[in-house]
């Protein structure tokens, strides 16, 4: 999720917090035989649309450059069962077939010469508009019963949303056919780069496919509505039929969606476990504090963490800083038999906090956070990404998140409790958490400085409000030192 100028990632994504054991990925890769995969996304082939120039960065330098620059910092490229990788996308339909498969073949020469594993990202939905014969009634999503079409998918990616072509009516005839051309092409390719892997004992350097963008059924730009009214008619739902759960009936879909792309990419001969959905939601306990207007399922766009669970693919999500959003996860795991899964899009920088000059978390504790609990692939956001000082590259690439890549990729167990020095880790939102959780009983015991947290307490409101985010967190990190936390 980048902005369009900064390229800073300001939606309310995913993940962070958790606990659990420190060696467990050392066992989790050993008893299952699995490996696991460190790996930077590269946004490359953003030049083909002006969708796509407006939304994503460009590459500063040609793809094999950045994977050098990479290996060299970290100063290895893993073991047989950690291994270091980059990922190539958005590989969307605004790029021609010959394009796909170009970049495709240039990926697994890469991961071939240099001996760095490789994996694909779909756009699967947002950047479409080289498929001009998709632009029609029957083919976009509608406003209400009534067949009013969406005047754009509204994107909020920046503090300006962004407007992009209308969101796809997910189930209509001609979609669902562009899709499976598609997912054939880049599965086909796929199997032939895989194939040259093999050949030479390699075949472990290919990560695999993650087959989507944060799917949604995305919300109309200019009025803000909820969709879907296209796809549930061609389910045969009308306004004198609607469906009994009209939220639940626009999840499937959304899901139906995503096992279309995999079921599709698994039939021209990927492996299922090579597989990946990619969706995003708010966590319950950050909704539920907030008391927003709109149901659950609508404000997280139809995409409850349900969804990215297959027959042909594993479970993939953003996961960036957020309460709640790790236990979350874990307990949709648990009930779909604990499958290995992806952090699809992330790192340890909230994106509200980096608005606001947030240093972010310890990069070490966000990634023992998702391998020490299943994760196959971490996919970080932000290595070269805009300027020197842009914080999502600052994360990424600071010495403190280096020397934890080596340390996994070294067979290391990581700590989910390290900490960035100089800072009390978090995000603004778990800082603020804590601080409520903790005032009465720090008042009650401390009766003499009573005075002085309310105060400093007022001041973090008013920063919070206003949002300043960069002196709202520099407030909560001189209460939290006051309280001792």
């Amino acid at each position: 999720m980048l902005a369009v100028a900064a390229f800073v990632f300001i939606s309310v994504r995913s993940s962070g917090g958790g606990s659990g054991s420190n060696v467990q990925n050392m066992e989790y890769a050993s008893s299952t035989g699995a490996v696991q995969y460190l790996a930077f996304q590269l946004f490359t082939d953003t030049t083909g649309s002006k969708a796509l120039q407006e939304n994503f960065p460009p590459m500063q330098k040609d793809v094999k450059i950045v994977v050098n620059d990479i290996v060299r910092a970290i100063g290895t490229v893993g073991s047989s069962n950690k291994k270091l990788g980059f990922i190539v996308g958005p590989i969307s339909f605004d790029m021609s077939d010959d394009e796909v498969r170009q970049r495709i073949s240039d990926s697994f020469a890469i991961a071939l010469q240099d001996n760095v594993a490789v994996g694909l990202h779909i756009d699967d939905s947002m950047f479409w508009g080289r498929l001009s014969n998709l632009n029609s009634t029957e083919n976009i999503e509608w406003l209400d019963w009534n067949k009013t079409p969406n005047t754009g998918r509204r994107l909020d990616w920046s503090a300006t949303p962004t407007k992009l072509m209308p969101q796809l009516c997910l189930n209509s005839p001609a979609v669902e056919q562009a899709v499976k051309d598609r997912a054939a092409l880049i599965g086909e390719e796929i199997v032939r780069g895989h194939a040259s892997l093999k050949a030479v004992g390699k075949e472990d350097l290919f990560i695999g496919v993650i087959a989507g963008w944060e799917t949604q059924m995305g919300r109309d730009f200019a009025t803000g509505k909820y969709l879907g009214y296209c796809a549930l008619t061609n389910l045969g739902y009308s306004a004198k039929n609607p469906p009994a759960d009209i939220d639940q009936a626009r999840a499937d879909i959304v899901k139906d969606f995503i096992d279309l792309w995999t079921a599709y990419l698994a039939a021209a001969g990927v492996p299922d476990e090579k597989i990946y959905s990619h969706s995003a939601f708010m966590s319950k306990t950050n909704f539920d504090s907030q008391h927003l207007s709109g149901t659950y399922m609508q404000t997280v766009n139809f995409t409850p963490p349900s969804v990215a669970f297959g027959e042909h693919h594993h479970p993939g999500f953003s996961t960036y800083p957020e309460s709640g959003h790790p236990e979350q996860i874990q307990a949709e795991l648990a009930k779909n038999g604990n499958p290995a899964w992806a952090s699809a899009e992330g790192t340890a920088l909230d994106p509200a906090q980096a608005e606001g000059g947030g240093a972010g978390d310890a990069m070490e504790a966000y990634l023992a956070n998702m391998f020490n609990h299943g994760a196959a692939l971490v996919n970080v956001f932000g290595w070269g990404v805009g300027q020197s000082g842009n914080p999502f590259r600052e994360v990424a690439e600071n010495n403190d998140a280096i020397a934890a890549y080596k340390k996994f990729l070294g067979g290391t167990a990581l700590s989910e409790t390290a900490t960035t020095p100089n800072s009390s880790g978090g995000s603004l939102q778990d800082k603020v958490h804590t601080i409520q959780n903790n005032t009465v009983a720090w008042a009650k015991a401390h009766p003499d400085q009573k005075a002085a947290l309310y105060a400093q307490s007022k001041l973090l409101d008013q920063y919070i409000q206003a949002n300043d985010l960069k002196s709202a967190n520099k407030t909560a990190d001189a209460i939290l030192q006051m309280m001792g936390l």
